[in-house]
C-alpha cells in the first residue's frame, strides 16, 4: 500500500505545480548608473581638495584640454622652453592637467580629460598635488 501512495504522489506533484498559483515578485525600481562625469571624477580622486585640484589646473593648462607645455634646460634649470627652443625640449606637459611625459609629443589619451584621469589619479596617490608645480609655489591660488 505504501508504494501505491508514493507512485501516487509522485505522479500527481507534478499536476499539483501547474495548477498552484504561481508566485509573482513585486517589480523593483531599476536604476540606472550615474554617468562618469569629469567634476565627479576630480572630486573622488581629489575629495575635499577638488577645488585645490581645480585651480592648480586652470594655472596649468588654462583648463584647455588641447594645452602642450614643452620643458627646456636653462642654466642648469628646468623651466618652459622658448619657443624657438622647443625642439630642444626634454619633456612635454600634456593636456588639462599637464601630465609630464620624456620627449616632444604628447600621447593621445592625456590630451583627453576622461581618459587621462586614470593616470591623474595615480600621480597623486603618489605625489600628491605636490606633482604640479602651481601648487608648490602656490601660483593656484589666485584660481581659488
Amino acid at each position: 500500500m505504501k508504494k501505491i501512495k508514493i507512485m501516487l504522489v509522485l505522479l500527481l506533484l507534478p499536476l499539483q505545480l501547474l495548477v498552484s498559483k504561481p508566485v509573482i515578485a513585486e517589480p523593483t525600481e531599476i536604476i540606472p548608473p550615474t554617468p562618469i562625469t569629469f567634476e565627479g571624477e576630480i572630486q573622488r580622486i581629489f575629495g575635499n581638495k577638488s577645488n585645490i585640484a581645480f585651480a592648480v589646473f586652470k594655472h596649468e593648462s588654462n583648463a584647455k584640454i588641447t594645452s602642450k607645455n614643452w620643458n627646456c634646460v636653462y642654466n642648469g634649470r628646468s623651466t618652459f622652453c622658448k619657443k624657438e627652443d622647443r625642439i630642444k625640449a626634454w619633456s612635454v606637459d600634456c593636456g588639462y592637467f599637464q601630465i609630464n611625459v620624456r620627449g616632444l609629443v604628447c600621447p593621445t589619451e592625456y590630451m583627453d580629460k576622461l581618459t587621462s584621469l586614470k593616470r591623474v589619479e595615480e600621480i597623486y596617490k603618489q605625489q600628491g598635488l605636490n606633482a604640479w608645480v602651481s601648487y608648490k609655489t602656490g601660483a593656484y591660488k589666485k584660481y581659488l
